[in-house]
Parts: structure tokens; C-alpha cells; sequence
């Protein structure tokens, strides 16, 4: 994703036209490198700030933004503390640069938060009225860039200039020369090495308007004239603010996938879509790429506890159904106990080993196999002393038989359990979401209950989609939403679906015993596909049967279940449509 310096003047006119004059009410560390503010103009506007490599970049979000950092950083308080409360006063781009300046006038005063979008060179600094930085998401210390120290206390310096030509100011000639210097190479590179504000998606689009073809090379001097008119075209919609953002498409095996978005139209491109917006453009490529995860060190942090309990529970596990006796081993140590009583008489000091012949004893040849009929003695104990310890054997075989069968039916239903968390995490869409993972936890036993009480998380509600007809469908996407689902909003007679076999979304269709026809049913399991462990998988297998059929596992967690009746589907890991925000019914 080329977020260029005409990007970056597209994203300064919308964000003059939305957010100028509004006043910040929230501020958000969305990552560890990104922040998002909430500003009020006219309404809620969330705005998203990263300098996260391949996903850094400004614009309009298309979501409420969501806390991901676990900590604070020293960054997000310095945020909070000026930009909280304060109005957006100004915003300004130096020419040619990909860097974004928004002014804010606060109680304290006016503060600069100045975002430098240069790729893994990016970064978000606050500066006073002075031109101190007072914090950036990035320190750069002397021992990395003597030029450019971006610390707090120090003085701002902007990034050193790129010693490119403006376009506007880049004659044919210097073109001619950027082409002979990288003779054999396309005329685009040529372009991008001496035009200021020019990313390789700009310069091939530029030769393609110009020539007719992308990767044009040795040309003349009327091309390199008709790039160069094509160019300062294009450059001047940074003054007319004609913009036309669109986003282009490609598809592979796995399918259509937006792979590049442009302020401009991208006629190079077979597949380009007009959207409405430069922030929607920037959003649907950033989101369909997943350059970023605001909450992974959350995410990985859980994942790590859940697999550190998933091996505890998997020794435990082993440990047990070592502990359970083989198939007739309890009724072979009594019989053993039993035939040493019998046959004392034929023991004698001493003797290591006693001989049985079943029908001797009376008992049947299944109950002492060949493999049990040489009977091991401590010649030290009396014949009674020995048969007392196989007795006692045979009592301690007997009660693992009785107890362990449940201890490992327990232990299978921690698994599954630990598995669906695992899935929790993995789906979650928010901070709550994870808060609520990590509580279910914590709730369970898995992790200790914290020192300093914490505020409990705010209790997830299913999430509905409305199919073609107006039906009803509700989503648990964790276990507690599950269990609210299946167990409170359900009727008898509606009908309820989950991804086969794998940890996965409740999906309840409130049929209310009409007649289901297909396009419901196949979004239905569209969202237990892809609200399930298998999210992704172009085919998703998934169970349905009526509410009736679904029964809480005895000793189970939360959302466990068990069901009968059912019939399998087949659905997309991505189906299943957009979901409401929040439920409410």
C-alpha cells in the first residue's frame, strides 16, 4: 500500500472538510505505534494514527477504535493530557512530503502532533508552541541519527529533504537524464528518482496515461515531454482537490482481494473500484491485508497462557490413562490373590514363582491368560502376606476403574474448553472481548485472580443479522455469549448450528418453527463458518438440528454442549454478512 504525498494531501482535504474545528473527546493507544483519536465535529469522527511500517498512515476510520496496548506509553499520556478536550485548529502538509501536521489549541496552549508517514521510518511526534517535541511514539537518539534526534526536550526537526525536483518544477530534460542513468529499466523508475512525492504506483500510472504502456523504457524526448505533462496533471490535484480515490483488485486461488488504493483513478489497473472516500480507499486495503492487529500482544500473551494449561492438562491427561488397568486386570490380580489361598499348600519356603492351572482353581481360562498363569512370589512373605498384596492391587485397580474414567472425561472437557477460549481470542474484535477471555479464565481457575481488583469487563452481548425475509439470526461469538444464546434467547423449535467439531459461534436462526428456506439457512452457517475455529477455510463443515436437540455437557463450562438430530452443511469460513454492532433484542 503506497501511502504517497498525494495520498497524504488527499487525506489533508478530507480531514479539513470533517474534523477542522472539532473538538477531540477521546484518545486511544491503539497499539504500541498507533493512536486514535475520537474528534466531535458535527459528530463523532475516529481517527487513526499509525507508524507501523506497512500500515502506517492517517485517516478516517470506519469503526470506533479500540484500546490494544496493554500498558500506557509514556506517548499515549502525553496525549491525553494536551489533546483531550482540545479543538483542531489547523492542518498542514509541507509540499511534496508525506507528513501531516495537526495543530491543536488546548487549555495549555497550542500543540503540534506531527505524523511522519516514511514507511519503517515513521512516526508520531507531539511538539509545544515552541517546537520541543515533549514526546514521540518513536525515540531516535543521537547514537542512531546525529542529524535528526527526535527525543523529548529537544528541538523538532523536520525530515531532511529528499533532493528530488518538485514536478511542477521537473523539465524534460532532468527526465531524460534519470532515464539514461537507469537505461534498461522501466521510464517509471526514472520517474520515482527524480520527482519529488512520487511513489512507484504514481509513476506507473503517470507512463501509462502518457504511453500507453507501464513498462515503456529508452524514451524519446517527446515521451519523456508527454510523462512529464501527464505528471504535473496529476500533481495539480493537490491544488484543483478534484480527487477520485478507488481501490484496485486482484485475485488469486484463494479469490478477490483489494491489493492497491489510489486517490486518483488507477487506469493501469483491469480492476478498480470508485469508493467514496480517500479514508475508506486506505481502510479497505489496510483491512483486507491485516498489516496490523491493535490487540496482538494481548492476543499472544493469552494464546501463550492457554497453550501453557492446554500441556499441563495434556500431562495430566497421559497420567491417567496410564493409571487406568488393562482390560481384565482386575479380575486376573484376584483371581492370582485367589489361587495363591488355594494353593498354599503347595508353596514352600522360599519359593519365587507359583504355576496355576485355571480349571485347578476354578475359574475360567479368559480370567487368567497364559501371560497370568506364573505367579510372581517374595519368597520373604508367607502365602498369605503375598496373596494380600495382589489383594491390595487388586483394590487399588478397581477404584482407578471406578474414578479415573471421570477424572479423564473432566480432563477432555478442560480441552475443549481451553479450546474454545483459545478461539475466543483468536476472534475477538475488541478489547472487551479479550478482557472478557482473560475473566473466563481467571473465572475458571487457569489464572490467579489479580493483586489490584480490575473492573469486570463489560458483559458481551450476542451480536444479530437480519437474513433476506427479515429473520432473526443471533451470534455468540464466545462462550458466554454462546451459553446466552443457546440457553436463554432460544425457543424449542428454532433452529441452532455450530462449525462441526471444532470450537466455534452458537447460531441461533429464531425460526420459531417455520419453514427455513435456503438463502437463510446458508447465511446462517456462513456465521458459524467464519465465527469459528476454521474462520478462513473455503469449505467449513457445519451441524444443524433444532434447539430442542442441544443439551449443557453435565460438568461442563460454559457454552458446552451437546446435541443430536443434526444434519451437516457445507459453508464459506468468510460467509455470513455483516453483523449489528450490538444486540439489543
Amino acid at each position: 500500500m503506497y501511502y504517497d504525498a498525494l495520498t497524504t494531501s488527499a487525506v489533508r482535504d478530507e480531514l479539513r472538510s470533517t474534523l477542522l474545528g472539532g473538538r477531540v473527546q477521546g484518545v486511544v493507544q491503539a497499539s504500541a505505534l498507533s493512536a486514535g483519536l475520537e474528534v466531535y465535529a458535527g459528530r463523532r469522527y475516529p481517527l487513526y494514527l499509525s507508524a507501523a511500517g506497512d500500515a502506517a498512515g492517517v485517516w478516517l476510520a470506519e469503526a470506533k477504535l479500540r484500546r490494544g496496548a496493554e500498558t500506557p506509553s509514556p506517548f499515549h499520556l502525553l496525549l491525553v493530557k494536551h489533546l483531550r478536550g482540545a479543538r483542531l485548529s489547523r492542518i498542514d502538509q509541507p509540499e511534496h512530503e508525506r507528513v501531516l501536521t495537526l495543530a491543536f489549541d488546548g487549555p495549555a496552549g497550542e500543540v503540534r502532533l506531527i505524523c511522519e508517514v516514511m514507511g519503517r521510518y515513521s512516526n508520531l511526534v507531539l511538539v509545544d508552541a515552541d517546537g520541543v517535541i515533549l514526546e514521540a511514539v518513536k525515540r531516535v537518539p543521537a547514537s542512531r541519527n546525529r542529524y535528526r534526534v527526535v527525543l523529548p526536550h529537544q528541538p523538532y526537526v523536520a525530515p531532511p529533504p529528499q533532493g528530488k525536483q518538485p514536478p511542477l518544477a521537473l523539465s524534460a530534460e532532468a527526465l531524460q537524464r534519470a532515464c539514461d542513468a537507469h537505461a534498461g529499466e522501466p521510464l517509471w523508475r526514472g520517474l520515482v528518482e527524480v520527482a519529488a512525492g512520487v511513489s512507484p504506483l504514481l509513476a506507473r500510472e503517470v507512463v501509462y496515461r502518457a504511453l500507453d504502456d507501464v513498462e515503456a523504457d529508452q524514451p524519446s524526448p517527446a515521451a519523456c515531454a508527454a510523462v512529464l505533462q501527464t505528471l504535473q496533471d496529476l500533481a495539480s490535484l493537490a491544488e484543483t482537490h478534484t480527487w477520485s480515490p478507488c481501490v484496485a483488485w486482484e485475485s488469486d486461488e484463494s479469490g478477490r482481494y483489494p491489493a492497491e488504493m489510489a486517490p486518483y483513478l488507477l487506469t493501469h489497473r483491469a480492476d478498480v473500484e470508485a469508493v467514496s472516500s480517500i479514508s475508506e480507499a486506505i481502510a479497505v486495503v489496510a483491512s483486507a491485508r491485516r498489516v496490523y492487529d491493535a490487540y496482538l500482544p494481548v492476543r499472544q500473551r493469552l494464546h501463550a497462557l492457554i497453550d501453557a494449561e492446554v500441556a499441563r492438562q495434556q500431562t495430566r491427561l497421559a497420567a491417567l490413562r496410564r493409571a487406568l488397568p488393562p482390560e481384565g486386570a482386575i479380575e486376573s490380580l484376584a483371581a492370582q490373590g485367589n489361587a495363591i489361598l488355594a494353593l498354599a499348600w503347595r508353596i514352600t519356603r522360599g519359593q519365587r514363582e507359583l504355576q496355576v492351572d485355571p480349571a485347578e482353581v476354578g475359574v475360567d481360562a479368559s480370567v487368567l491368560p497364559p501371560d497370568k498363569r506364573r505367579i510372581a512370589l517374595d519368597p520373604a512373605l508367607s502365602p498369605a502376606e503375598n496373596a494380600q498384596v495382589l489383594f491390595q492391587e487388586y483394590r487399588k485397580a478397581k477404584a482407578a476403574a471406578e474414578q479415573v474414567p471421570a477424572l479423564i472425561a473432566q480432563g477432555e472437557r478442560e480441552l475443549a474448553y481451553l479450546a474454545q477460549l483459545r478461539t475466543d481470542v483468536s476472534l475477538a474484535e475488541d478489547r472487551n472481548a479479550l478482557d472478557q477471555a482473560e475473566a473466563a479464565l481467571t473465572e475458571a481457575g487457569y489464572l490467579p485472580a489479580p493483586a489490584k481488583r480490575r473492573a469486570t469487563p463489560r458483559a458481551g452481548q450476542p451480536r444479530r443479522a437480519l437474513a433476506h425475509d427479515g429473520t432473526l439470526i443471533l451470534v455468540g461469538r464466545n462462550s458466554r455469549e454462546n451459553e446466552e444464546v443457546t440457553f436463554r434467547r432460544a425457543a424449542p423449535d428454532d433452529l441452532w448450528l455450530h462449525a462441526h467439531g471444532v470450537p466455534g459461534a452458537h447460531v441461533l436462526i429464531k425460526s420459531a418453527g417455520a419453514v427455513v428456506d435456503e438463502a437463510t439457512l446458508a447465511q446462517a452457517a456462513g456465521l458459524a463458518a467464519r465465527y469459528s475455529a476454521l474462520r478462513g477455510e473455503a469449505q467449513v463443515p457445519v451441524d444443524c438440528t433444532e434447539r430442542r436437540y442441544v443439551r449443557a455437557i453435565k460438568g461442563g463450562r460454559p457454552g458446552m454442549v451437546s446435541y443430536t438430530h443434526e444434519t451437516t452443511l457445507l459453508a464459506s469460513g468468510e460467509a455470513g454478512g455483516a453483523l449489528d454492532e450490538e444486540s439489543d433484542d
